[in-house]
């Protein structure tokens, strides 16, 4: 079941999603929540760029790696408007994100 906060946290996902597609991206947006429930960080494709790791959700690895301590990371929520593809998925069990 789908809670209205998981709502309110997917609904930003697909407000990013639609500033990527804005920007001439595909329309990818992510978010990461804290166990508390703040947004850490955010942020939306940037493939256009020419560099196609410049995915939201990876960004997110890079950024919580950087930011966020080992047990903060296991209880992180990550919300994305779509499935994580294969290096996403590796960069989050890699950096230890819930």
């Amino acid at each position: 079941m789908i809670h209205e906060v998981d709502k309110n946290y997917l609904k930003r996902c697909v407000e990013l999603a639609e500033i990527a597609l804005m920007n001439g991206d595909a329309p990818f947006g992510s978010i990461l929540v804290s166990q508390e429930g703040k947004i850490l960080f955010e942020d939306h494709n940037k493939i256009a760029s020419g560099d196609n790791t410049r995915h939201p959700e990876f960004e997110i690895a890079r950024w919580a790696a950087n930011h966020v301590n080992e047990a903060e990371r296991r209880e992180a929520v990550v919300y994305t408007s779509g499935e994580h593809c294969s290096m996403c998925a590796s960069a989050h069990g890699l950096v230890g994100l819930g």
